[in-house]
């Protein structure tokens, strides 16, 4: 058995985590017979990029950590102000459909399709949680749980090792919220555990791969910032071809896409910090 050590970092996470999801059975089944609805964000613009085969015009993403706090990214403002949820793309069939009414489409999903949404953290236990930012309706995911939840539309959550916390996502969950924060550093908000299939690096290579592959370390320097270190166990020819994949995410180049630098909002609930 063959041991390799890779490090990510945050783009090449998202880059592979987007291949690994593209190459499921159960995507290429939607891809070809049903529905992929995909909540607009930083990871999930490199999982359009793998089932459209060219990236969106732009990536609004909603909920980013900047140096100033928990911000909206600035292309998303306007969106959600004339809207009242995030933006999201939606193939039917493998093409493109251009639709902005959420709560329109959110209903016509059903068992076989398929919803992807990323998460801002992920604990010990692999379950995942959003933060809740908008204060009327809880956004996206507050308008679309109920609904594919029901109906058993196959609920993917995209997500890279660098956003795993110590502690308990439910636990959190019952300490956060809007109304329940005096002070923050960019915006307040509240989280939602959520109920889907987390899929980070691990499940990306062992999707890809015949390989075994540990979390071992977190962090970088120099623009590694929030990379994450993978051990990779297996067979001398399912190692290379991991190698293979992470040379080829490296050649191809990575990057994180346009419209997703912050812009703070006013806190609604006691002051900045």
């Amino acid at each position: 058995m063959d041991r390799l050590l890779l490090s990510f970092t945050p783009d090449l996470s998202k880059k592979l985590i987007a291949r690994g999801i593209a190459a499921l059975p159960e995507v290429k089944r939607a891809l070809a017979e049903g529905k992929i609805f995909i909540s607009s964000g930083t990871t999930n613009s490199y999982l359009y990029v793998e089932l459209c085969g060219s990236a969106p015009e732009v990536t609004l993403a909603c909920g980013v950590v900047t140096p100033k706090g928990l911000c909206i990214g600035h292309g998303m403002t306007g969106f959600l102000e004339s809207h009242g949820h995030a933006s999201f793309w939606l193939l039917d069939r493998g093409q493109i459909v251009e639709a902005e009414d959420l709560h329109g489409e959110i209903v016509k999903l059903s068992a076989g399709d398929l919803f992807f949404k990323g998460a801002n953290a992920i604990d010990s236990r692999g379950r995942a949680g959003v933060m809740l930012g908008n204060p009327s309706s809880g956004g996206l995911m507050g308008q679309s749980i109920g609904h594919i939840t029901a109906y058993g539309v196959h609920f993917i959550i995209p997500v890279g090792l660098e956003k795993t916390i110590s502690g308990s996502i439910e636990d959190n969950a019952k300490e956060m919220g809007i109304s329940r924060v005096d002070y923050s550093a960019g915006m307040p908000v509240g989280m939602l555990p959520l109920p889907g299939r987390v899929f980070t690096e691990i499940q990306a290579i062992e999707s890809l791969a015949g390989v075994e592959a540990i979390h071992v370390g977190s962090g970088g320097i120099d623009g590694a910032e929030g990379s994450v270190t993978l051990l990779i166990k297996g067979e001398r020819a399912e190692v290379e071809k991991v190698m293979a994949l992470y040379r080829s995410c490296e050649r191809t180049g990575a990057g994180m896409p346009s419209g997703c630098t912050g812009r703070c909002a006013p806190s609604t609930n006691g002051q900045r910090a």
